[in-house]
């Protein structure tokens, strides 16, 4: 998923530059010429990079922060020139139109707002592009963040990752663009610097002693006239730094699933683009809009705009048996086809409880958890709007306005789109909520509607998976999972000692004892340039010896500084990104961790999580396991309890492909990595060796995942032949899966997506691509889709199950990480609960083979694995 952060006002700056000598003027008269740029450029971006998400920041009116610090920040710049101030209100507009969130917070410059946003997203997955010429930004860049240059015309935009950074600045790591422009002032912004000291001695100085602080420690080793020229700067050389350092941890409203690209074709773009004369841009943006809804289906008709008449009631009149709930503010708002009425939430106490009233709304299990917290239940069956869209249209945005309008043609208005003198004044949490409560119930009928037409099943995953499974989630996020907080200090304390020693053994090892193990370019040199681990490789015209993870492994086994490395950077990871972050999460309230699960983000169906992301926790090396000792029941006489499937997704292919050898390998409790090395080198099960074994185990998640033949030769470190022989040799040994595969990919093809056992869709309109590597991720995604999200399903619904036969139990369930789920058990009650967990698990569906779940319980999680 590609995210990109625009830098609003350096993108109008540089349109208003760009139409200097030559302004497009309309029949009114009006200069034009930055909103005909603006909006152009941003209509290309989408149109040719395709991104999957999308954001547009523009710094707020009055000063930030750094105007406080250091009141003569930018003071020496010129007047705004009143066309951009003029273009500003506009502009704004006419982004939102388009559906593309604006990003604003005040007190912050655009370039904290893209930083934070940026690091954060990049956390969460997405890889991201910041499209600025702004130089301050390459401090930024990250192998998953890169800095997107535009050019003078679509062909010639740059996208610059950390190799390029560092070689236009002649530094060992992006991060030290901060020392740089602290050395160097910018006279743009009028931040002072070391005068006297330009770009190419700054990056001398720093490719010796590392960073600002490293030459100041040094300064009995610089030339007198170094020494003075840093000595003058001393006293503002701290304002520099911090004048320069762009914001990364600013709290940010916006989600990823907010910036999801949904640019549409509504009667307010064409309003806005007709007043402005962009018939050009009018063309485009139909484009664009019928290409994003071809990825679901062919586009509807935008439908016909129109206004819903809200009748305000009291409470008591809400009678119908089906009403739509809307809790914001502090303020609950019930719908139904009586009016709208309002009130504190403990007035709908009645109505909220009872189970026979079906409950219509957006985000009902986010709902559902804050009315709890009042002591308030939401009873009754769920319509969750964004669920039932996310069903239908997976990728695209949930947001209410985005349905409302795309929808049902009705544009939710906010307070200031309302005359004065509205019979909703006197209500202080604003009319407009009571707009978006009426347009709950008629979105729902449309969705189901909908599902209807497009899949039947569709409705029934609703109504068997979905639905009940939002009721689970919120119960296990109210609960939350205790974190034993000084597990996780010592682990922490053992870590930076590990974290130390390493260092020093790279060193050693390096024969460098002042080697900055952080800096890829000093790495670069050791391993190329002086251990000489690659005799044959070419230095890169461009930048610097690759010191990624996937070039050392390369290299792995030619000396121990590989692992030495590899190693370091893994606790360094570990340590910065897992533990470290941790006691953030726990709550004042109670002392647990309350995750976040998403269930209406991935594409697949999978639940993800977030605030902590407990999915990405690295369990499989030995420190990341160490993490799963701090998670601990709340007391003494219970233990925490692991459900684990068994290679599910290996079951799942061999079910769906029908392949008789690995059905019979699962149904007869034989490894099933062993079985696959046997048919491989046909050879018997008993004589399979570890390392052939380890072969087959590659194969069989590799291909199962669309592995090339050299994906295939790095994971297993032979050569590409032998890797597309092992994949030859794969099929021919499984002929039925490679049908399977062949049919999925014909049937992706002529209709537009795949599915899963239960009829989940996954929509991939870039299977029949012209792009070569668009086409191939999109070939994957096709043939892992029916397997991961029946993965998927399988464990929600087993969720629900479990959830189900709970009741009445003390046991709880706690977490969901892939195919695992995790309780807290009372320890009279281990015996009954591992025995309903398995029966549950293993029954939720009947398949070609047995589904197989490993249960174990302890006092910590790590124990019970």
């Amino acid at each position: 998923m590609k995210l990109f952060l625009i830098d609003g006002h350096a993108l109008v700056f540089k349109m208003y530059y760009a139409f200097l000598g030559r302004p497009m003027v309309n029949s009114k008269g009006v200069d034009t010429s930055i909103l005909f740029g603006f909006t152009k450029y941003l209509l290309e971006l989408v149109d040719r990079e395709k991104p999957t998400h999308i954001a547009v920041s523009f710094d707020p009116p009055g000063g930030t922060f750094r105007n406080k610090l250091y009141p003569d920040y930018k003071a020496n710049r010129a007047e705004t020139p009143q066309l951009i101030i003029d273009a500003l209100e506009p502009l704004t507009a006419i982004v939102k139109a388009l559906d593309i969130p604006v990003l604003m917070i005040p007190g912050f410059e655009a370039d904290d707002v893209i930083g934070s946003m940026a690091v954060r997203s990049a956390a969460e997955g997405l890889e991201v592009y910041m499209v600025t010429h702004d130089k301050d930004y390459g401090q930024l860049v990250a192998p998953h963040i890169h800095q997107y240059r535009p050019g003078k015309s679509g062909a010639d935009n740059e996208v610059l990752g950390e190799a390029e950074i560092c070689e236009k600045w002649g530094i060992d790591n992006a991060r030290q663009v901060i020392d740089i422009l602290t050395i160097c002032g910018d006279s743009s912004d009028n931040v002072p610097g070391v005068q006297g000291v330009g770009p190419v001695g700054a990056s001398k100085l720093l490719k010796k002693y590392g960073s600002v602080d490293g030459i100041y420690a040094h300064l009995g080793d610089l030339t007198p006239r170094q020494r003075e020229l840093f000595e003058a700067a001393r006293d503002h050389i701290d304002l520099s730094r911090e004048l320069v350092t762009i914001k990364t941890d600013i709290p940010l409203e916006a989600t990823a699933a907010d910036m999801v690209l949904d640019l549409a074709w509504t009667p307010e773009v064409e309003s806005i683009f007709k007043l402005y004369e962009f018939p050009s841009l009018i063309r485009l943006v139909r484009k664009i809009s019928d290409e994003i809804g071809s990825s679901a289906r062919a586009s509807a008709p935008a439908p016909e705009a129109r206004s819903i008449e809200v009748k305000k009631v009291t409470p008591a009149e809400i009678k119908d048996s089906r009403v739509a709930v809307h809790y914001c503010d502090g303020v609950l708002y019930a719908a139904d086809s009586h009016g709208v009425a309002c009130a504190e939430p403990a007035a709908f106490r009645e109505l909220l409880a009872d189970p026979s009233r079906t409950k219509t709304g957006l985000g009902l299990k986010q709902q559902m958890e804050e009315l709890s917290l009042l002591g308030l239940p939401l009873e009754g069956r769920l319509e969750d709007i964004e669920l039932l869209h996310y069903l239908l249209n997976p990728e695209r945005s949930h947001k209410l306005d985005v349905l409302a309008s795309s929808i049902l043609g009705v544009e939710l208005q906010t307070r200031d789109d309302l005359a004065q003198g509205s019979l909703f004044d006197e209500v202080e949490s604003g009319p407009d909520r009571f707009l978006e409560a009426s347009v709950l119930l008629p979105l729902a009928d449309a969705l189901f509607a909908e599902m209807d037409r497009t899949d039947p099943r569709l409705r029934e995953l609703y109504d068997r998976i979905e639905e009940p499974l939002a009721g689970v989630l919120a119960r296990m996020e109210l609960t939350g999972v205790k974190v034993d907080l000084k597990v996780l200090q010592d682990y922490a304390d053992g870590l930076r000692v590990q974290v130390a020693a390493k260092e020093a053994e790279v060193r050693e090892l390096a024969g460098e004892p002042a080697l900055n193990v952080n800096s890829p370019k000093q790495v670069g040199e050791v391993l190329f340039e002086k251990l000489k681990l690659d005799p044959k490789a070419k230095k890169p015209r461009k930048g610097n010896w690759p010191t990624d993870e996937k070039t050392l492994q390369e290299l792995s086994g030619r000396s121990p500084i590989i692992e030495a490395i590899l190693d370091y950077r893994g606790l360094k990871k570990l340590l910065g990104t897992y533990i470290e972050p941790f006691p953030s999460y726990v709550s004042p309230r109670d002392g647990r961790v309350h995750t976040t699960f998403n269930q209406a983000l991935t594409a697949t169906g999978r639940l993800s999580s977030s605030n902590p992301n407990l999915q990405n926790i690295p369990i499989r090396t030995e420190q990341g396991r160490e993490i799963r000792k701090a998670f601990v029941p709340e007391n003494p006489g219970s233990v925490i309890m692991s459900a684990d499937y068994s290679q599910i997704e290996l079951r799942i292919m061999a079910h769906l492909s029908g392949d008789e050898h690995l059905c019979a390998a699962f149904r007869e409790g034989i490894d099933i990595h062993s079985a696959t090395a046997a048919k491989i080198f046909r050879i018997p099960v008993a004589s399979v060796s570890a390392d052939q074994r380890r072969i087959a185990k590659t194969a069989n998640f590799g291909i199962m995942y669309g592995i090339s033949a050299f994906g295939l030769s790095q994971n297993l470190g032979c050569s590409r032949s032998e890797a597309a022989k092992l994949i030859e040799d794969y099929f021919a040994s499984f002929p039925s899966i490679r049908g399977w595969i062949d049919a999925t990919l014909a049937s992706a093809r002529t209709n537009g997506y795949v599915e899963t056992l239960f009829g989940r869709r996954r929509y991939v309109p870039d299977i029949t691509s012209g792009n070569a590597t668009v086409r191939s991720f999109a070939e994957r995604n096709a043939v892992n889709a029916p397997i991961q999200g029946t993965s998927a399903d399988i464990i929600k619904l087993a969720m629900v199950a479990v959830d189900r036969r709970l009741s009445g139990m003390r046991s709880r369930m706690v977490l969901q990480i892939h195919d695992e789920l995790l309780l807290e058990v009372p320890t009279d009650e281990t015996d009954a609960v591992s025995a309903l967990v398995r029966e549950e698990m293993q029954g939720v569906i009947s398949l070609n083979v047995p589904l197989t779940v490993e249960c174990n319980y302890g006092t910590n999680w790590l124990e019970a694995h």
